[in-house]
């Protein structure tokens, strides 16, 4: 049975490249040669032991590489296809046929591993995904086409919010998922403003087209709405935090639009008035993941350069070096970091 290496975390702060047999082809599956794989935050919180999966966990889910052998009946994808990695579908379930696939329970595919618990898999030298799950990315290279799945995950929060151009909105947190959410707003003609208590954050996001920036280490409530009178048309708050939910509740314009983006870990429970969610018609809601058209929007934002992704991807490791990559970006806040089979 041919093997091929694969970058598994075995228990909290620690990754093993571990040899495993290369999963066989099922029907409507490729086998997909990696180019680079993406480290997650969820992948990042387990590894430090801020989220519990269950150990051995196989991670990577942000992935792109070229097509190297496809099952019988393929019709759509063909070997020597450069693709990024994306979700999947029935097409006969509910979600699905309400165009809400990412409620499908063939949304997100796992891999078992012997001895241990699921995971995505991509932390390797070859992954096995569906057909319907791959997205052509043309010439743009892996390190930045593994970011479709991030990407994707902005364009779908932007969708579901109905933010337009000419609108206004904030994003709290300049983190990798702040500036996808910035870019993403920016890309859509929507005054963005980012919010951040790091400078060097700010000044790399204002040196890629966000111009518009509030350092902030507490309360920037006031100094939004000096430039925002009567406030903005949406937040994202890409910060897992009560506090600054509650700034985004308060910075609303009626009938505005407040997005929940990150995860809280610690959980902070958030508390809402009903009389003024009734009468300033605002809306409250989450978005995690995406559906199958917001990667196929990401991936082709990427393959057409419609959005420049260089300042997300900060620095690369080749797989064997998993661990090193881990404990980067668990010794400072770090933008994306990726692993080059």
């Amino acid at each position: 049975m041919e093997t091929m290496k694969a970058a598994v975390i075995t228990e909290v702060g620690t990754v093993q490249v571990q040899d495993i047999p290369i999963p066989e082809l099922g029907p409507r599956e490729v086998l997909v040669k990696i180019g680079a794989a993406s480290i997650c935050s969820w992948e990042q919180r387990t590894f430090v032991g801020k989220q519990k999966p269950g150990l051995p966990f196989f991670g990577g889910h942000e992935n792109a590489g070229e097509v190297v052998a496809v099952a019988e009946g393929v019709r759509t994808v063909k070997p020597g296809d450069r693709v990024t990695l994306g979700p999947t579908q029935c097409g006969t379930c509910r979600a699905c046929l309400r165009g809400e696939d990412k409620g499908c329970p063939e949304h997100f595919q796992y891999f078992s591993l012997k001895g241990g618990d699921l995971g995505p898999g991509g932390f390797s030298e070859y992954k096995v995904h569906r057909e319907d799950g791959c997205f052509p990315v043309g010439d743009a290279p892996y390190e930045l086409a593994c970011l479709a799945e991030p990407l994707s995950c902005a364009v779908h929060a932007v969708r579901l919010m109905g933010m337009k151009e000419g609108d206004s909105a904030v994003v709290f947190g300049a983190g990798p998922m702040g500036l996808l959410n910035a870019l993403v707003l920016n890309a859509a003609g929507v005054d963005v403003l980012l919010v951040d208590m790091d400078e060097e954050r700010l000044e790399l996001a204002r040196a890629n087209g966000i111009s518009n920036t509030l350092c902030s280490s507490g309360d920037a409530v006031e100094d939004i709405l000096q430039r925002y009178p009567g406030g903005v048309d949406g937040v994202v708050t890409a910060i897992g935090s009560r506090a600054v939910n509650e700034q985004g509740l308060k910075i609303l314009q009626p009938r505005g639009t407040l997005c929940l983006f990150a995860s809280a870990h610690p959980v902070e429970p958030l508390e809402v008035d009903p009389n003024w969610v009734h009468n300033a018609e605002v809306r409250i809601i989450g978005a995690v993941s995406a559906d199958i058209s917001d990667h196929a929007r990401a991936t082709e934002m990427i393959r057409n350069g419609e959005i420049d992704l260089s300042p997300i991807m900060e620095k690369t490791y080749p797989l064997d070096q998993a661990q090193e990559a881990f404990e980067y970006l668990s010794a400072k806040p770090s933008y994306r970091v990726a692993l080059i089979p």
